[in-house]
């Protein structure tokens, strides 16, 4: 049980970990503006991605989903056919009008979409299987892959110009190893999952031409949607304010602004996992919290500032991004240390969320859609009046509200375990 958790937290981490790693050697070697626009067609990607994903691995933890039918891997079908209709009609047309790069071949619009959306439910199944070690050999692969592509562009300039359809190779291509991972999984017979009380041995050998799909649908219309809804609104969130900064500041600044989400990406995976790992002592933890005086709290978020300054000004002296083109030293610093700052109040706010969800999952819904909704129009906002330094304000200041309420949330008493 612990090694699968260690996979589970690597398989989180390591992806982020490669995307900084690659964003930070695309930002020192690629033009800028060609850079962003192809990472605005991956953001693109992923808000076509988690449009249409049901999250049918949450779905199929529920006993009563799971005697019935044996895999939801039709769920994942139709998370395809949607995905790759709205990625393959909408990207020509945004390509047009200079927001996202269009790939050279017309193949990377249909295979990326198709490949990725049919790895959901093998994802979450695999790790449900005990298979979490071969999900994290998998997502090691794919991170090393996007660190891979980034080098071979900058070392071979002629194939720059296919960077859009490499980065979506890579995403197919981690799509089809789980899909493929899955299916031999399934075809072995090992998928006993003993940590629920019903297994899937009642509900017999799924027949895709005689499975009554609306009958499914209507029975368990209300899982499907709550889960759909987290996918759609705080997954695609995550990945829209970057379409959002390439419309507002141009694909330079959103190249720049990629930098600083790989930054919080790696906070917000590492503070999901180190919540995680604390998770049987956080309502200790929160009920110490409320005992502390305000005069170490305020000592605290001093040392905090500081941390991040000093962070950010080594940053700068690295130069961990090409901030140049933002004028004099002095805006350069406000954003690094807005980028760093931001990255701190999101890994807190894992921590903090974390146990709302196991206080109150309705405020947790809640909370969640206020984070992705304030931090979405602050960027936007703030991109009008601040430029680049106000969009990187954006997640700082969605997450101290969300932070701050959940600290208030946090005094409840703990209803059940997570």
């Amino acid at each position: 049980m612990k090694k699968d958790f260690l996979y589970v937290v690597l398989a989180s981490a390591l992806p982020a970990l490669g995307n900084f790693v690659a964003v930070a050697l695309a930002l020192r070697h690629l033009d800028p503006d060609w850079l962003g626009r192809s990472y605005a067609l991956l953001a693109f990607f992923y808000i076509a991605i988690d449009l249409f994903n049901f999250g049918s691995p949450r779905i199929f933890t529920i006993n009563r989903v799971r005697s019935k039918v044996p895999t939801l891997i039709f769920l994942d079908v139709a998370s395809a056919v949607g995905s790759t209709i709205v990625f393959a009609s909408i990207t020509p047309f945004i390509a047009q009008k200079g927001l996202v790069a269009q790939p050279l071949f017309a193949c990377s619009l249909l295979i990326a979409p198709a490949c990725f959306g049919l790895s959901h439910f093998s994802l979450g199944v695999l790790r449900l299987y005990g298979r979490s070690g071969v999900v994290c050999a998998v997502s090691t692969v794919s991170a090393l892959s996007r660190v891979a592509v980034v080098w071979l562009v900058v070392a071979r300039a002629d194939l720059q110009p296919m960077l859009p359809d490499l980065l979506l190779m890579v995403e197919a291509a981690y799509g089809a190893m789980l899909l493929l991972i899955y299916l031999i999984t399934l075809s072995s017979g090992n998928t006993r999952v003993d940590e629920f009380e019903v297994s899937t041995s009642g509900a017999g050998k799924f027949n895709p031409w005689t499975f009554r799909y609306l009958d499914f649908l209507k029975e368990h219309r209300k899982e499907i949607l709550g889960s759909w809804y987290s996918n759609a609104v705080f997954s695609g969130a995550k990945h829209a304010d970057i379409m959002l900064v390439t419309l507002v500041l141009g694909p330079s600044a959103a190249a720049l602004y990629r930098g600083v989400k790989s930054v919080h990406n790696l906070a917000f995976n590492s503070g999901q996992a180190f919540a995680l790992v604390v998770a049987n002592r956080l309502g200790r933890a929160m009920l110490s919290l409320q005992k502390v005086r305000c005069a170490p709290v305020a000592m605290a978020a001093v040392a905090g500032v500081a941390l991040v300054g000093s962070i950010s000004w080594a940053a700068l002296r690295v130069h961990l991004f090409p901030t140049a083109s933002l004028g004099e030293p002095v805006r350069q610093f406000a954003f690094m240390f807005a980028a760093f700052l931001g990255a701190g109040v999101i890994f807190v706010c894992r921590i903090y969320s974390l146990h709302v969800f196991s206080i109150d999952q309705r405020s947790f819904v809640r909370l969640s859609s206020l984070e992705a909704g304030a931090s979405l129009m602050l960027v936007t906002l703030l991109s009008y009046g601040l430029g680049l330094v106000g969009a990187t304000l954006g997640p700082v200041l969605g997450g101290a509200l969300v932070l701050g309420l959940s600290a208030r949330l946090s005094t409840k008493p703990v209803a059940a375990s997570v």
